[in-house]
């Protein structure tokens, strides 16, 4: 019952599809702190962020699109109760991936000898050739990952949130294990050289990807049971491979695209940040502190608002497919309204969060050679946090309402906005400028998407954007019960870590409680999830 539940809600899937991500990545913060002490380096640790964010641009040109494909036709197909082409769907879309994904791990490993002195920031070799390694070593996911994606889209279409939510948790903490488990054998048990443990660290992404398709395979085995006997039921023919396949790249390309330009921030904090940071506006020092917080400890904090994006981006594609599918309208822009208000309800006071605790962030976690630097990087990303969550999301809404050349024209222009300020606006404002031009870019589309599902689909935003206008008068009751608190010795970075981290989870728990109980008073959530408060049942009777 509890999964036809989540089946049916959008917020109820988007809310599963979420905690599965903040599990993953709740863990995948955690071991930062032992990964940091064992690297023992500055420079290994900004070589570790820097090549996951080129590894995970890689990985979104040759998979990102087509597992959305796979959940968008397995859905349609599913709500047209066609379950011999729901298992044609699955089986072209694995054999698919695994050639893409074959093709991605040979172009990877080919260009490692050319991004890592680019990406190595140093003319030293033996720093290049542990670059090279490094992204040879993650090349090798690039094969694996796609197949899994392959399943985890044919889940999410089917929308088993649940096991989809799983999948990500179960491979992360293998990840992690594997990760800390064999650093730690390489330098303390065997004496080896700290490189070794880097080389570990990124092993454990080919590993984790081969645990995770172990399991989602055997998961799927044991529930397939009931589709395939569909299936031999199923009187009406099934339709032909090649429409089929034609329908799976036309669905596939624009998400693919969308991956490519969306996801840009990888490749352009890969290689514009390092060329932006050598302009003659830091030492080499600061560059090291600059890049670490932009590719490792900022990414790892970013990652918390984020999650929103893939977990509600899970339901999305699924519900709003289906409700497109019976032509209900009505209940798209329900979904829609509904997705976006808890996403806003949701990562404002995060983001905000995230920029007051910068300082007690960083002291924390990462004791970086240069807190106050790496901190006001941290608070400076925060804006970019805000709009990394719910850029992803407005895409993937226009992206299934079907307006996919309005969409891919808007991530073009807004792409090329980011890739051209960014590097003048570093020479004149420092670090800053990558994020000022990332606050250009996300201005320009999400407010440019919003109008054209307003003209398309006479969605209205007004009552969200009332909301929004509470949620900020909130967050502002949260801002000065945390400076309060701060002032009588209940926050700031004065003793020791632990300390410090005592004293940023009280201020935090209580400055959070005055947001949700001002936004009670409000009725956001009630509004939101659909409960009201006892003493107002009382109240209405």
């Amino acid at each position: 019952m509890e999964n036809q539940k989540i089946k049916k809600s959008i917020i109820l899937s988007g809310l599963v599809g979420t905690g599965g991500f903040f599990f993953a990545k709740l863990i995948s913060l955690l071991y930062v702190i032992p990964l940091s002490s064992i690297l023992g380096s500055n420079t290994y640790t900004a070589y570790y962020g820097t090549a996951y964010r080129i590894y995970s641009y890689f990985l979104n040109i040759f998979s990102a699109g087509f597992p959305l494909a796979v959940a968008t036709l397995v859905a349609k197909y599913s709500t047209l109760h066609d379950a011999k082409t729901v298992l044609l769907i699955k089986k072209i879309s694995i054999a698919f991936l695994s050639l893409t994904g074959f093709v991605g791990m040979i172009l990877f490993i080919s260009l490692s000898g050319v991004l890592s002195p680019i990406m190595a920031s140093t003319q030293n070799p033996e720093n290049i050739k542990v670059m090279q390694t490094v992204l040879i070593i993650l090349g090798f996911a690039i094969f694996f990952v796609p197949i899994l994606s392959a399943y985890r889209g044919y889940i999410q279409g089917r929308k088993e949130i649940g096991e989809y939510a799983f999948s990500q948790t179960f491979e992360q903490i293998f990840r992690v294990g594997f990760l800390l488990a064999a650093s730690c054998f390489f330098v303390y048990g065997l004496g080896w050289k700290r490189k070794w443990a880097l080389y570990a660290s990124v092993s454990s992404t080919v590993i984790a990807a081969i645990i995770g398709l172990i399991q989602i395979i055997i998961y799927d085995k044991k529930h397939s049971k009931q589709i395939i006997e569909e299936a031999s039921a199923q009187k009406s023919r099934v339709i032909s491979f090649k429409p089929l396949f034609k329908e799976f790249i036309l669905i596939a390309i624009p998400y693919l695209i969308v991956a490519v330009l969306g996801y840009s921030d990888d490749i352009y904090n890969s290689i514009l940040l390092p060329l932006g940071l050598n302009s003659g506006f830091y030492s080499l020092e600061q560059i090291d502190t600059i890049t670490t917080a932009f590719n490792f400890s900022g990414t790892k904090i970013l990652a918390i608002p984020m999650i929103l994006a893939p977990g509600f981006i899970s339901a999305i594609i699924p519900h709003i497919s289906s409700a497109l599918t019976e032509k209900n309208l009505k209940l798209v822009r329900k979904n829609i309204i509904d997705c976006l208000d808890i996403i806003l309800y949701l990562s404002l006071p995060i983001c905000f969060c995230i920029f007051l605790y910068a300082a007690p962030i960083i002291y924390t976690l990462f004791n970086p050679n240069d807190i106050e630097l790496s901190a006001n990087v941290l608070a400076w990303l925060s804006i970019e946090a805000l709009f990394s969550t719910i850029m992803p999301v407005i895409v993937n809404i226009m992206m299934t309402l079907k307006l996919r050349k309005s969409v891919l024209r808007k991530l073009f222009v807004s792409t090329a906005i980011k890739g051209i300020s960014m590097v003048p606006l570093m020479n004149i404002l420092g670090f800053k400028g990558a994020i000022i031009a990332s606050l250009l870019n996300s201005l320009y589309l999400v407010c440019s998407c919003l109008l054209d599902m307003h003209k398309k689909f006479k969605i209205s935003f007004k009552a969200t954007l009332h909301k929004t206008l509470l949620i900020v008068i909130a967050i502002l009751g949260l801002w000065a019960t945390s400076y309060l608190l701060t002032k009588l010795g209940i926050g700031g970075i004065d003793g020791s870590r632990i300390t410090c981290l005592i004293k940023m989870a009280i201020n935090g728990i209580i400055s959070i409680a005055v947001y949700v109980i001002l936004t009670l008073a409000f009725q956001i959530p009630q509004c939101l999830f659909h409960f009201e408060l006892p003493f107002n049942k009382k109240t209405n009777s």
